[in-house]
């Protein structure tokens, strides 16, 4: 193979990981980009809630929520989610945080895009 097709190999690998790790293309589709969501699961949810409820000074943001997969307007502040849980679950690595009244977003840091709701209300069983 020469050079050129090696390095076209090389650059095509890139862009399509680069593209995978930004987890959304610019020309998806809702249905698709909901697929494209990280899963968290009970346990992780859980652990993200009770490391967001720790921080005590954390803004409670004053308007209607987004649904997952929308996107968080501009001018809501976004927080930086703990060290530990970033630490402890890989998948949030790269997004922040948005406390509301009723539930937790977690959102993505680049693309504003509402990758999870969280309740901050458990239900007893």
């Amino acid at each position: 193979m020469s050079r050129y097709g090696m390095g076209l190999i090389v650059v095509t690998v890139l862009v399509v990981a680069a593209a995978a790790h930004s987890g959304l293309s610019s020309n998806m589709t809702v249905d698709s980009a909901k697929s494209a969501l990280p899963e968290f699961s009970d346990e992780e949810r859980g652990r993200i809630f009770d490391g967001i409820m720790r921080i005590s000074d954390a803004p409670v943001t004053e308007m209607v929520a987004p649904e997952v997969a929308d996107s968080l307007p501009e001018e809501v502040p976004m927080q930086e989610l703990p060290t530990d849980i970033i630490h402890e679950i890989p998948l949030v690595r790269g997004h922040k945080f948005v406390k509301f009244d009723d539930r937790i977003l977690v959102v993505s840091s680049t693309s504003r895009l509402v990758v999870a709701m969280i309740p901050r209300y458990k239900l007893l069983p």
